[in-house]
Parts: C-alpha cells; sequence; structure tokens
C-alpha cells in the first residue's frame, strides 16, 4: 500500500525522521541494527519500508517479503535475501558456501545445522557490506515461513557493528515475531492529517460532512480512507445525503480482512459464516446450530487461536465488526440461503423468536403474519435499548407488508429506529419512501415524517436549512398534534441560536403562541415545557423581564420530563438564566436517557450542553472528556453540526486551559468551515476559546479583537456573546477601547439584573470594577462577596486576580497576595495554565517568590502519581480530587457508579493508598467529600 510519494508521506513524520536518522547513521558512522514496524493492516507500514528504499541513496537494497502462499515453505525468504547476494557467497568459507548454495537450490538443511545458516548469512552480509551499505526490507514479516523468521531474529541481533540495516513490518502487535528488535507501533493519523490525505488524493471537492463521516470510519487507516475515497463515487463524497449507509468495504480492505480466514479449515469457515449472519448467538445456540449442520462445534477453535472472534461464556462474537461486514458480504446468494435456512430451523426447534428474522430473509414475497411478527420484534428491541436491530426488523416488516397505508407507517418507524441508531442517512432515504406511499390519505404519517426530516436536518444541515424544515414540521403537525408541533418549533428555536440569529428564535415564538392560541400554558406537559422553553429564550433576547420567570418554570417543568431532546432544550434554556448547576443536571439526564434508548443522535446533540456546563462547574479537563466522546459520537452519524459545535466547546475548554496546540488543530474548521455551513454557535465558543488565550497572555487587542467579533460577526451566537462580555471588558479597557467596554458592560449589567442572581451578578460588579478607573475596590469588593462557592470559580479567580494586580498597583503587597494566591490555587485546580502563569507574573512582581513558585511540585506528583493509570482512570481520580462523589463522577463520564467504584479500586491498588483523603494529597486538591 503507497499512500505517500519519494518526497512527502501525510502523517509520518516523526516516523520519517526516525528513519532518516537511523540510515544516516548507518552510512555515515558503519552503525548497523534492525527495526520491525508493527501496526494494523493498513496502517502504513508497507510505505515507509518502500520509502526507506528511497532514502537510503548508495545502499544496496533486498527485498525478502513474507508471502502466504509460501508460509509452509522451509527458508523461502532467505532463498529470495541471499539469491541478490550471490555472487559473495563463494568467498565465504567452504562449509557455509556449501551450506548457502544448499538452501538456493531448495535444499532444506537438517535441523542440528539451523543456526549454521544464520551465521552464514551474517557472514554474506557483513562481506556484502564492505563496499556499500546493505539495507533489507521485509515487509509482511508474519508470512515469513518459520525458519526464515529464525534466521531473520538471530541477524537482526547481531549486525550493530556491520554496515547493515534490517527494516521490516509485520500487521499486528507481533515483537515475537523477532524477539530482541526495537518495535515502532504505527498508530493511526491524526485527523488533520487524514483532511490532508483527502485533500491530497481527490481531485474533486468532498464536502466538509463527508470529510467527517470518512476521518471517523478510517479510525487513522489511510488504507481505509483511500479505500472509500477510490470506491464512492462523486455524486456520494458532494452531498452527505447521498453518501450510502453504510460505507462500503473497498475490494482491497475486504481482501486484508478475509486473509486470516484462508488458513482455516471449511468448518471453521463454515460456523463463521453463521456468526456473520446471526451476530447475536450464544455458545449453546451456536452448538446446536452446528451440530444440525453436522458440523463440530470444535471447529471454532481455530478462529479462537487466530484472534478473530471472542467466546465467553454468553456470547460468541467477531473481535472486529468490519470482519463480520467483510464475511457478510464475501458470501454468494446460496451460502446466505444455507446460512439463514439452516438459523431459521435451530430457532424454530427451540421456539426462538429470531427464527422470524431468517424466515423473512428467505420469502420472496409479501407475508402479513411474518410482518406483524417482525413488527412486534421490533418494538421489543426498541423497549430494549435497540434502535439499531429494530430499524432492521421494521424495515424488513415494510418489506413484507402489501397495503401502503401499514407499509408507510413501519417505514416511517424504521426510520425514527435508524436516527435513534445513528444511521441518520438510511433514515432519510426511508422517510423518501414513506412520503410517496403516505400521501395525502396519511395526514398523520405526513406529521411525523415533517417533524423526523426537521430534526434530521437540524443534526446535518444547515441551520437556516433546518429551521425551515422544523417551521413546515410545525404546520404540518398544528391541526393534529399540538404537542409535537410545540416540540417542532422548540427545535426550530434551537436552530435559529446555532444559526446566530436573534429573529429566529422569535418567529418560532410568535408562532408557538399562535398555536397554543393565547394560551401559553397548554394541559400537556411536553408541549409545555417546549413552549416556556421557546417563549423564555426568546423573551430573554428581546430583553423582557418575564424571560427568567418563563425559563425557571420551564426548568421545574423538566424535572419530570422522559423525552431526551426536551430535557436537551430544557438545558439550553437553564444556561439563558445563568443556571450552569441545573442545566448540567438536565443534560446529563438528558445523555442518560438517550444512551439506555439507545438514541446515539440526541446522546451527543444532549452532551453539548453537558461539556458547556462541566467546562464552568468542574473544569476545562472534565468538559474536555464529555466533548470528545460527543465528537466521537456525532462524527460516526454525520451529525455536522454538533461536530462543529463540539470542536468549538474543546477550543474554549482548551482555550481555558491554555492549550495553545488543541485550539490551533480546530480553528480553521471550526471557525472558518463553520461560518461557511451557518453555524454561528461553533465560531463563537472557538473565538472566545482563542480569545482566553490572548487575554491571559497579555495580548489585549488580539483578545479585543476576537472577543469584538463574537457580538458583531454574522453568523454569532447571542447566548455566548453576552457571556463573553466580561472577558471583552477587560480586553478593551487594556486595549483602550473604553467606549465599547461601557457600551458592553451595559448591555451584560441589564441581562444580570433580569437574571438576579448567581454568578451574572458577581462579574457585573467585576465589569464595573475595571471601569471604575481611581476607585475601584468598592466593586472588586462586591464582586468576591456575589460569588457563590462552586460557581464559576473561574471567573471568581479572575476577579481575584484582577483585584490583586490593582491593589500591587496601590503598593497594598500583603492584600495583594492574598488575593493573588486564591487566584493561583483555582486556576492550578482547574489546570488553567496560561491564567496560572499570569498570576504567577503578579507574585513574582510583588516579591512573592516563593508562593510564585508552588504548584510546580503539585503537577510534577501528579504526572508520576498517573503514569501507570489509564486515560479512563486518570479522568476519574481529577474529578474525585476536586471533590465529587462517585454518583457525580458517574454522572459527568456517562458510567455506571460500580464502573467508577472499580475504577477507583484499581487506582487505590495501583497506587498503593487507601482512602480518598490520600488520593487528593496526591493531586494537590483542598478536601474532598465522602462516598
Amino acid at each position: 500500500m503507497a499512500y505517500g510519494t519519494e518526497h512527502t508521506i501525510v502523517g509520518r513524520g516523526a516516523e520519517l525522521r526516525q528513519l532518516i536518522a537511523w540510515i544516516e547513521a548507518c552510512r555515515s558512522a558503519r552503525k548497523g541494527g534492525a527495526l520491525l514496524l508493527t501496526g494494523d493492516q493498513g496502517i502504513g507500514k508497507t510505505t515507509l519500508i518502500r520509502h526507506a528504499t528511497h532514502l537510503a541513496q548508495g545502499f544496496h537494497t533486498v527485498r525478502a517479503d513474507g508471502v502466504q502462499a509460501e508460509q509452509g515453505l522451509d527458508y523461502a525468504a532467505v532463498q529470495r535475501m541471499v539469491r541478490p547476494l550471490a555472487a559473495g557467497v563463494r568467498r565465504l568459507p567452504p562449509h557455509l558456501a556449501e551450506l548457502l548454495e544448499g538452501v538456493l537450490l531448495g535444499m532444506v538443511p537438517p535441523p542440528r545445522e539451523r543456526s549454521l545458516v544464520s551465521v552464514a548469512v551474517l557472514a554474506l552480509l557483513s562481506r556484502s557490506s564492505v563496499r556499500r551499505p546493505v539495507l533489507i526490507t521485509v515487509d509482511d514479516l508474519q508470512w515469513v515461513d518459520a525458519e526464515s523468521q529464525h534466521v531473520l531474529g538471530l541477524v537482526a541481533r547481531r549486525i550493530s557493528t556491520e554496515r547493515v540495516l534490517v527494516l521490516a513490518g509485520a500487521d499486528g502487535a507481533e515483537p515475537l515475531l523477532m524477539p530482541g528488535v526495537p518495535v515502532l507501533r504505527l498508530t493511526g493519523m491524526s485527523d488533520r492529517d487524514c483532511l490532508r490525505l483527502i485533500a491530497q488524493h481527490h481531485p474533486s471537492a468532498v464536502a466538509p460532512a463527508v470529510c467527517e463521516v470518512l476521518v471517523h470510519a478510517a479510525h487513522g487507516n489511510p488504507l481505509v480512507l483511500l479505500e472509500l475515497l477510490r470506491t464512492l463515487k462523486p455524486g456520494q463524497l458532494a452531498e452527505l445525503p447521498q453518501l450510502p449507509d453504510p460505507l462500503p468495504l473497498g475490494p482491497r480492505a475486504t481482501r486484508l480482512r478475509l486473509a486470516p480466514l484462508r488458513g482455516l479449515s471449511d468448518d471453521c469457515r463454515r460456523l463463521l459464516t453463521l456468526l456473520a449472519t446471526e451476530p447475536r448467538l450464544d455458545p449453546p445456540t451456536l452448538y446446536r446450530v452446528a451440530r444440525l449442520a453436522a458440523i463440530d462445534p470444535a471447529a471454532l477453535k481455530g478462529a479462537e487461536v487466530a484472534g478473530l472472534v471472542t467466546v465467553s461464556r454468553t456470547t460468541v462474537s467477531f473481535r472486529d465488526a468490519a470482519l463480520a461486514r467483510a464475511v457478510r458480504q464475501s458470501l454468494d446468494l446460496a451460502e446466505r440461503h444455507w446460512a439463514h435456512e439452516l438459523l431459521a430451523r435451530a430457532f424454530a426447534a427451540g421456539h426462538d423468536d429470531r427464527r422470524g428474522w431468517h424466515e423473512a430473509a428467505l420469502s420472496t414475497e409479501a407475508d402479513a403474519g411474518l410482518a406483524d411478527e417482525l413488527e412486534r420484534q421490533a418494538a421489543r428491541a426498541r423497549r430494549h435499548g435497540e434502535p439499531c436491530h429494530a430499524a432492521a426488523l421494521m424495515e424488513r416488516s415494510a418489506e413484507l407488508t402489501r397495503e401502503d397505508g401499514p407499509r408507510a407507517g413501519r417505514l416511517v418507524a424504521a426510520a425514527a429506529c435508524s436516527s435513534m441508531a445513528g444511521r441518520l442517512r438510511r433514515a432519510a432515504r426511508l422517510l423518501e419512501q414513506a412520503e410517496v406511499l403516505a400521501g395525502a390519505q396519511h395526514p398523520s404519517l405526513r406529521g411525523d415524517i415533517a417533524l423526523l426530516r426537521g430534526v434530521l436536518s437540524l443534526h446535518q444541515d444547515p441551520p437556516d436549512d433546518a429551521f425551515d424544515a422544523l417551521l413546515t414540521a410545525a404546520d404540518v403537525l398544528a391541526d393534529g398534534d399540538t404537542r409535537l408541533a410545540a416540540k417542532a418549533l422548540a427545535a426550530a428555536g434551537e436552530a435559529g441560536l446555532y444559526a446566530g440569529s436573534e429573529g429566529m428564535p422569535v418567529r418560532a415564538a410568535r408562532r408557538a403562541r399562535a398555536l397554543l392560541g393565547g394560551s401559553e400554558v397548554p394541559d400537556e406537559p411536553d408541549a409545555r415545557l417546549a413552549a416556556h422553553c421557546l417563549l423564555g429564550v426568546a423573551e430573554s433576547l428581546r430583553g423582557l423581564p418575564t424571560a427568567g420567570i418563563r425559563l425557571r418554570t420551564g426548568v421545574a417543568d423538566a424535572a419530570q420530563a422522559q423525552d431526551p431532546l426536551l430535557l436537551a432544550w430544557a438545558a439550553h434554556g437553564a444556561l439563558f438564566t445563568a443556571d450552569d448547576a441545573h442545566a448540567r443536571s438536565l443534560a446529563a439526564r438528558a445523555v442518560a436517557l438517550a444512551r439506555r434508548a439507545g438514541d446515539i443522535p440526541t446522546a451527543a446533540h444532549a452532551m453539548q450542553y453537558l461539556a458547556y456546563s462541566e467546562c464552568w462547574l468542574s473544569g476545562p479537563d472534565s468538559a474536555r472528556l464529555v466533548a470528545t466522546e460527543a465528537l466521537r459520537l456525532a462524527r460516526g452519524t454525520g451529525q455536522l453540526t454538533c461536530v462543529r459545535n463540539v470542536m468549538g466547546m474543546l477550543m474554549l475548554a482548551a482555550g481555558l486551559a491554555g492549550d495553545t496546540e488543541t485550539c490551533e488543530r480546530y480553528a480553521d474548521r471550526v471557525v472558518d468551515e463553520a461560518t461557511e455551513h451557518g453555524n454561528g454557535l461553533a465560531c463563537a465558543l472557538g473565538l472566545w476559546g482563542l480569545a482566553h488565550i490572548d487575554l491571559a497572555s497579555g495580548r489585549w487587542e488580539e483578545a479585543a479583537a476576537k472577543l469584538r467579533r463574537i457580538t458583531r460577526m454574522k453568523p454569532g451566537h447571542p447566548g455566548v456573546a453576552l457571556q463573553a462580555v466580561p472577558a471583552y471588558v477587560e480586553a478593551a479597557v487594556r486595549a483602550g477601547l473604553r467606549p465599547r467596554a461601557e457600551r458592553a458592560a451595559a448591555v451584560f449589567a441589564r441581562w444580570a439584573e433580569g437574571v438576579g442572581r448567581g454568578w451574572p451578578t458577581a462579574v457585573a460588579a467585576q465589569c464595573r470594577a475595571v471601569l471604575a478607573g481611581d476607585d475601584p475596590e468598592e466593586h472588586f469588593r462586591l464582586a468576591l462577596r456575589l460569588h457563590a462557592p462552586g460557581d464559576r470559580e473561574l471567573e471568581l479567580a479572575r476577579t481575584a486576580l484582577l483585584y490583586g494586580e490593582y491593589l500591587r498597583r496601590e503598593r497594598r503587597r500583603a492584600e495583594s497576595r492574598a488575593q493573588l494566591r486564591e487566584a493561583a490555587e483555582i486556576f492550578r485546580r482547574h489546570r488553567a495554565r496560561l491564567w496560572l502563569d499570569r498570576v504567577r507574573a503578579e507574585l513574582r512582581a510583588g516579591g512573592d517568590h516563593a508562593n510564585a513558585e508552588a504548584g510546580d511540585g503539585t503537577h510534577a506528583a501528579d504526572a508520576a502519581g498517573t503514569e501507570s493509570l489509564t486515560a479512563r482512570q486518570r479522568e476519574i481520580v481529577r474529578l474525585v480530587a476536586t471533590g465529587a462523589t462517585n454518583k457525580d463522577v458517574a454522572a459527568r463520564l456517562c458510567l455506571s457508579p460500580r464502573t467508577v467504584d472499580y475504577h477507583l479500586r484499581r487506582v487505590f491498588q495501583q497506587l498503593r493508598i487507601t482512602s480518598r483523603a490520600e488520593l487528593v494529597r496526591w493531586f494537590g486538591a483542598e478536601s474532598v467529600r465522602s462516598r
């Protein structure tokens, strides 16, 4: 596989530098060596090996690649390695020359001379490298015969003083193929490198949403990514709705995945065919099916030993889902029919409901009874949180239904399940089929289709388009279902906010008032919650005093809601009242309900609001964890709007933490591409993060320019623009833009007065202090007094920092140090590195050198203590060290309390501690609540 050229290989800069240094050391310092490249199939090992031959100009290059067909031929690879150097064989001692000449003629030496062959090859390489260095490349080492592997390993461990290099590559993690040889493990490429690879190898434009789906599907594997680009048509790459679902497996990727099956027995491959056809098999059922097919169940052992399947007491499954797909894709019609017929007979004998699916696969005409049975199974699967299985059952049920009306209804149900399972493109195609069948005779179905299409648009399309689609859905639903119409209007309001428009949510709110006929408190709870959230946000944007009361009423109503989408909107509404704690609680509950139902898009959607509230309540690290998981889910489903929003959230968290690398990684895609997509929320969050880096670093003009752009750009986001005002006030005043700062502070003060409590009132006092000039002390003291414990601690730290800077300028050093130390402790706890550096600079300027350097040991202890922990364990430890209970940690990380408890017990064992108090001392936190 070659995805690079002689001059450039995308995403392998570090590996190339290591190869260049290795080759130059051999060329100039007569220093030999060996290196084993390992990694997944298609990850780039072959490309690096081939590129090494271009780097090794002047070397005698010999290839001895493994060939699967020759794996059983002893010394086959040694023959290929020795033959290009055969001229030097006659110069070896006679007994060694005779041995190698016999190997070249296909004569296999006796076992006692096995090591002598290695000595002969080593001597040959040593003599051949006198005139010029030698490079031996061995790709696909896993297919090299055992005798040749032994020779290569012995030679590789003994060439350090010769001008000989051995570069080998093996699939997977196979260091035992060449023990004692340094291993370079190739991992997946970064997202940025995957996007560069797409741009480099595809002549026509690929839509940004399609890029996200392809990058996610490839998992950093260049072969998979390039196979997708070659397999998909230009029209499919240009528009997300045209992209197949699921994505096709390219021919080469399929061959590579199926290669390990060639060495298995026929019975083992037949069992794998059954397992691919029915992935929900347990060992007893597989045993019964195997006996029915006259297959020895023990034949599966070969696949288990090869690492292709996992077998437990309750399940038998493929280790890699892509391998199961490749097996299914490779089956011909007769093999599929055999598998379905056999499984149907086995399940019928055991009175197992799974019989219906396989009978339906064999059916070639409509069957009302079988269609009804599949519909019942789909309803049961959906209740159990298996929407993907439910979607397949409902789709097949629709295919077996003859009448247009029932068939359309089942297609809509299949689309709803597909949407929940994250197969949004498949859901859209099913809706198209249903719409043709529904016609004007089924108005309720037309309403369901319109609403689902609007929700799909909210996930995938530009916010402006989603707003129009959801308004259309509300119009279709208005006469028949007020609850769903209100839900559509609430979603339209959210789309309007994504677009950065204050007018769109207000338009949706006016429609809601008209829909409710003057009664703004409908009887239906879901409609009431949707109406309160929508109307409250619209009134807040218009600056009406009733906004806070209405939004708080909506948040209170949400306590009884069970719809995760409505809970996510309620969390959004809570943020407009500056109630981060309620927003986090509602968003966490929405995520939990969505996960329980298997609703992937809604879980990712709710995680946007969970990450934002986590950022201010628990710190940037916690927000980054939630946002990273949301990004993974959203990219897999093609939720481009959510992808960009979450990237913006990652930039905000990174900006607060002083992580410039993460901000730069996402800046182009968030600020530029999101602007083109019309996504104002993502742009605003990203710019806010970049501005925090400038502000913490003392770049006042740059910070002020970015923060002003948030308030004035189209698209933007009115909520983010409002909450970014305190940072803008400081930056603008320091940059000499006081009039602009005063106007912005006045807008923020009116909002804070309307909220009437919490951090906005404290930060409004902070803004007055920054603008006060000669005598800000009264306002600083008021701001510190109004800050409730745990309520946006980072803003409290900024207030303490600004007050400490003022006190130092007034030469009140003792009072200044007290404020600066408090700010430093908060920034240290939240790992806000650049802000902490700014505080330390102030402490040093005030003569407090000891406290300016305090805390460095904390980070060192943190790093040393967590070196042996997994990434998940480190995140749990950091949250626990801030005072979170197991239940809190479980909610924030979307885990069960039992899983958190298990990880903590493992951490205690690894760190050899016995209490949470000791854990806190490890990580430098002040205190922690008991479990």
